[in-house]
């Protein structure tokens, strides 16, 4: 073989080399557009729903929530759609408000279970992904049935006076079937927290509080009902303003 042949054998070589790669490397990017595949996360913004007690039960530890919310946020995270993406939601209870990728699940008259949402989501490329979340709702554990329902306390004060001018409050209890005469305690603190509860005179129902050198203070006054059940609630309060 001359010189001349051996040059242009090795030219075409390379060439041959050069697309090969080329090739090669094409494929790669192909493949990774491949496997970048379509998909979605659907999340709730709660999985768990407790229920308060019923009527003539109360919470022995006081855990169990006293009011409670039956709708979820559901949001959809797709990935690899276009931006026309359609949203399809399917659930086992319940009715899900909205549409897109945020709607309102909401579960109020599906009562205690457990329940599961779907999103699918398409789009016109024929991409299509699927993904699910649950929910449970249920009766706290910790009610107890009793055997005289809890007073209910509600504590009124003057809503404001001329400092000088005591502040009267009383306190009315409601409901309740307790054989025997509450007990109440009373103590008051200014804006910054600090105890003033050596300014109340009297007991019982009705108080009322010196304001002397309280301008510009808001006093709280609290009253705690003695020897009822530990799950009911024994507290109230009321707050008054001080005017210079």
């Amino acid at each position: 073989m001359n010189s001349l042949t051996h040059h242009w054998t090795v030219h075409i070589l390379l060439v041959v080399c050069i697309l090969l790669a080329t090739v090669k490397t094409q494929r790669v990017t192909s493949n990774g557009l491949l496997k970048a595949k379509s998909s979605v996360e659907l999340h709730a913004s709660k999985t768990l729903i407790t229920y308060p007690c019923p009527s003539g039960a109360l919470s022995a530890s006081r855990s169990c929530p006293t009011n409670f919310e039956m709708q979820v946020a559901l949001t959809s995270i797709a990935t690899h759609f276009d931006k026309q993406a359609r949203y399809a939601y399917t659930v086992t209870g319940g009715r899900v408000v909205g549409e897109g990728s945020k709607v309102t699940w909401d579960l109020s008259d599906a009562g205690p279970g457990i329940y599961t949402a779907t999103v699918e989501v398409q789009d016109d490329k024929k991409h299509g992904a699927l993904s699910s979340v649950t929910v449970t709702s249920a009766n706290c554990g910790d009610c107890v049935i009793c055997d005289f329902p809890c007073p209910t306390l509600f504590v009124t004060c003057y809503d404001q006076v001329k400092a000088g001018t005591p502040i009267t409050c009383k306190v009315t209890v409601n409901s309740g079937t307790s054989s025997s005469p509450y007990t109440y305690e009373w103590s008051a603190r200014n804006s910054g927290g600090d105890d003033i509860s050596e300014r109340i005179n009297g007991r019982g129902t009705s108080i009322s509080i010196s304001t002397d050198g309280l301008a510009g203070e808001t006093v709280v006054s609290k009253v705690e009902l003695k020897g009822l059940d530990r799950s009911c609630s024994n507290s109230a309060s009321g707050s008054t303003r001080v005017r210079p």
